[in-house]
């Protein structure tokens, strides 16, 4: 789920959602949840669902890439 495997695609890994996250993160400085889950759907390749966007979230989070103050997401970069 984290990496492509042979049969989890490369679009549908946290590393490649996450690279998505970083870059309008980047770009926007900080969202909400909300937010970022809207600006993701309008520009990754397929539609995510919440539950992968915590997951990924979690996963930047565990890589000391993002912090979080009361559900404003910001990239540590």
């Amino acid at each position: 789920m984290i990496m492509p495997t042979k049969i989890i695609q490369p679009v549908d890994s946290l590393i490649v959602i996450g690279s998505c996250v970083l870059k309008l993160l980047a770009e926007n400085g900080q969202l909400s949840v909300d937010d970022l889950l809207d600006n993701v759907n309008k520009t990754y390749h397929k539609p995510i669902s919440i539950d992968k966007l915590l997951l990924c979230l979690n996963f930047l989070y565990l890589i000391n890439k993002v912090e979080s103050h009361h559900a404003i997401i910001k990239a540590k970069i």
